[in-house]
């Protein structure tokens, strides 16, 4: 995919850290991302909730998508602020635990929410209810988020191991605090008054997946999409 390289060109020459690695990890989930905004008027206004480095950003801006905005928790930094200036992109830092998202009601076509879900040490309802009080009427929420019931997780559990993160590690931002079911994605966008347009039941084909593991779960995932690892849902206003 063409924007995909144009990513990664704009991270090669002005990296934030280890983006290159962090993206070519997630490069599968942001091309299903990039494939399902396509779909949508570019000139949809469009809030990414969860920016952290821009990359939902930037794909938005080549595909041709000129109202764009971002949210994280004060993540940014310099180099954050000048790509965003680049593009044309308008972000903000937000804690959505105590703050309101920092745009007026009705503000967007088009909301993100994509591999931000799971990081969220609360409970995500008041995230749902200012998603919903952003969107326009018939304005749509696209999640991306890991599949709490997928193939992985199961056997885990069989096995005796925890599928939770390590306590004895320090929790940080990338810490998946709570994983999600296909319908307890369905309950929070009920909460909050949206209704579920489209689930995907995605295999976003991490790389550090063994042969035998992406395999397995490549034919499981076949057969039984309910144990595929993430989980797509799109809900509308």
């Amino acid at each position: 995919m063409d924007i995909i390289k144009k990513i990664i060109n704009e991270i090669s020459q002005n990296a934030i850290g280890d983006e290159k690695g962090y993206f070519l990890f997630h490069q599968h989930r942001f091309e299903q991302l990039f494939s399902l905004l396509g779909d949508y008027d570019k000139d949809s206004s469009l809030l990414d909730v969860g920016a952290f480095e821009l990359h939902g950003l930037l794909g938005a801006y080549y595909l041709g998508f000129h109202k764009i905005f971002g949210i994280d928790l004060g993540l940014f930094n310099d180099l954050s602020v000048s790509r965003a200036a680049k593009i044309g992109a308008i972000i903000k830092n937000c804690d959505l635990e105590k703050e309101k998202i920092p745009f007026s009601d009705q503000s967007f076509d088009l909301v993100i929410l994509s591999e931000t879900l799971e990081h969220f040490n609360f409970h995500p309802q008041r995230v749902f209810t200012e998603i919903y009080r952003v969107l326009k009427p018939e304005g749509e929420l696209i999640i991306t988020t890991p599949n709490l019931l997928r193939l992985n997780n199961r056997l885990k559990l069989i096995l005796g191991k925890s599928i939770n993160s390590d306590l004895g590690e320090n929790y940080g931002p990338g810490t998946h605090y709570r994983e999600y079911s296909a319908a307890e994605l369905e309950f929070l966008l009920r909460l909050s008054g949206l209704k579920k347009k489209k689930l995907i039941y995605a295999d976003f084909d991490y790389p550090n997946r063994g042969r035998v593991e992406a395999l397995s779960n490549k034919i499981v995932g076949t057969v039984f999409p309910g144990l595929r690892s993430n989980l797509v849902m799109i809900g509308r206003k």
